[in-house]
């Protein structure tokens, strides 16, 4: 679309036979809300976001696009962890209450996400004065401690902290292990504090972006409706061409002291279509399956090769279930199921947490807020990190019989539902499932990029940089600092489009930053250094005066 906007020309390749990529909604029929997003599925409204609710209005106006309010809390929803069950609204944050063992008193006294908040509020407060300002202190302050995991951040004895950063203010770091053992568990996932410190910050500054409220929504018909309707605004020669399966990229007609002739060739798993060549081409592709690609000929440095096979990207699972009734929003049925203690009512919207296999059970919002048919769709496992390579070796080596049992005696227990009764009402609500492990899929290779310790401050710059004499752009929400969101993908376009213009369309610069707006992690001088170093770093001093 921004292409489009400038009236340059260009074509879409698509690897599979759709729209989307991690935009993707599995519908179990053409009914309404008979779906469930595998994919990108909400969306916070924060200034972070604000490239992506720029799009939405944007196709609100032009294709219909429609939003709708997303519940992301819910007080009837549960919490279940050593085989304890409280309702959210009044859960307890201490871990006695857990049976979580060995928590010294004086983290005790605190509860969990005091704790995790004592380490990652410092940074997260100067990022978010980074959007405010235009600023990037808060950026360096995070990128002085990007080298440390998680864990090894709040558990280390470091000499490197800085007393006038502010960086512990309850005066407890480092904190033993059983402590960030009982903070991983309930704050995030299996392993999640082994990547970097960064991902726990950008993460957290994701959910909660500190402004007095956030209100949150999700897309009628799923978030891949998103790509289609973006789709549906370009000229039909223009809409993605499907089921083009790249395979090498390379540089070609290049000769020296003659960069301008440089073209991009791009060659496709099929033998029968002819390669391409281009002016540019911007692999959207991501990093896992990129380094699948013949990429000899593409004339990448020594650092890209290390970024491309280095950048770690992160594993998550979805199932969905379709049942015969949204039986989780029926106070009757919820009533008659859940146990004398355990009396907590329906839900609508919101997610359940435990350290069950199932990890987060997520509720469907659409359909609750008037908005039509209510959704009999149910997401009964959300995970990632180990929890989701768990699952996807199930998925693998189990029979849909055995995968159904786990989630039902799951279900069962996060509810609170008898043991017997519970199992089999769930059994016979039970229509339908469907599973997806993006770290197993072909065509991603992982869910999104989740870096370990360091590679922001090293890797990922490298990767910001093109290849092929300055031809060749990197994007894909693994190259923002936004992993996992829908406007990380839109930043690392923002920034491929202006490395294009920045060489080949300088002409076209103010009207992209008047269409598109400007962007707060990347100046014209950054972008214009990167573009010149592609060249410089490949050899070819005597061109960078053509850049």
């Amino acid at each position: 679309m921004m292409l489009e906007s400038l009236d340059i020309d260009y074509e879409i390749l698509e690897a599979s036979d759709r729209v989307g990529g991690r935009l993707y909604t599995y519908k179990f029929s053409e009914q309404q809300h008979d779906y469930f997003d595998v994919g990108a599925m909400r969306f916070p409204d924060t200034p972070m976001m604000k490239r992506t609710f720029h799009l939405f209005s944007k196709l609100q106006r032009e294709a219909g696009l429609v939003q709708i309010p997303y519940i992301f809390k819910n007080d009837n929803a549960t919490l279940l962890y050593n085989s304890v069950l409280m309702k959210r609204a009044n859960a307890s944050e201490k871990p006695t209450e857990w049976r979580v063992a060995d928590i010294p008193s004086i983290f005790a006294q605190h509860g969990w996400s005091a704790l995790v908040q004592n380490v990652v509020n410092p940074f997260v407060e100067q990022l978010a004065q980074d959007f405010e300002r235009r600023g990037e202190e808060g950026w360096k302050l995070m990128m002085k401690y990007d080298q440390y995991s998680t864990r090894a951040y709040m558990s280390g004895n470091r000499s490197d902290t800085q007393p006038r950063d502010q960086l512990d203010r309850l005066n407890l770091m480092p904190y033993p292990t059983p402590v960030v053992d009982w903070l991983e568990t309930f704050d995030k996932s299996t392993a999640w504090y082994d990547r970097a410190l960064s991902e726990t910050v950008l993460e957290s500054l994701a959910f909660a972006f500190p402004q007095p409220e956030v209100k949150w929504w999700c897309i009628d018909g799923g978030a891949q409706t998103i790509a289609e309707k973006m789709a549906s605004l370009l000229p039909v020669k223009r809409r993605p061409i499907l089921n083009s399966r790249v395979n090498a990229i390379k540089v070609r007609d290049f000769k020296s002291q003659d960069w301008a002739r440089a073209k991009v060739e791009v060659s496709f798993v099929d033998s029968a279509s002819k390669p391409r060549s281009y002016g540019h081409v911007i692999s959207t592709v991501p990093l896992p399956c990129l380094r699948t690609m013949d990429l000899s000929g593409a004339w990448l440095t020594p650092s890209h090769n290390t970024a491309l096979r280095a950048l770690r990207y992160g594993p998550a699972v979805k199932i969905g279930v379709k049942f015969k009734t949204s039986w989780w929003t029926d106070a009757n049925l919820m009533a008659k199921y859940q146990q004398q203690q355990y009396q907590f009512g329906h839900i609508v919207g919101g997610q359940s947490y435990t350290d069950r296999m199932v990890r987060t059970v997520v509720y469907p919002s659409y359909g609750e807020c008037g908005t039509g048919a209510k959704s009999t769709v149910l997401m009964v496992s959300y995970c990632w990190t180990e929890d989701a390579n768990r699952w996807g070796a199930l998925f693998k080596g189990c029979s849909k019989e055995e995968t159904q049992d786990i989630i039902l005696r799951d279900l069962v227990a996060v509810h609170g539902f008898y043991p017997d009764e519970g199992y089999k009402f769930l059994a016979s609500q039970w229509l339908d499932s469907y599973t997806w492990s993006w770290g197993t899929e072909p065509e991603s290779m992982g869910a999104y990029g989740f870096f370990g310790p360091g590679q922001f401050s090293y890797a990922y710059k490298h990767m910001t940089q093109p290849a092929a004499l300055g031809r060749l752009h990197f994007a894909g929400e693994a190259l923002s600092t936004r992993h996992a969101w829908v406007v990380g993908a839109l930043d690392a376009s923002w920034r491929a489009v202006y490395e294009i213009l920045c060489s080949t369309y300088p002409d076209k610069i103010k009207q992209f930053k008047r269409m598109w707006g400007s962007d707060e992690d990347w100046t014209d001088a950054t972008i214009s250094r990167n573009v010149s170093y592609s060249l410089i770093a490949q050899g070819l001093n005597d061109m960078k005066g053509q850049v």
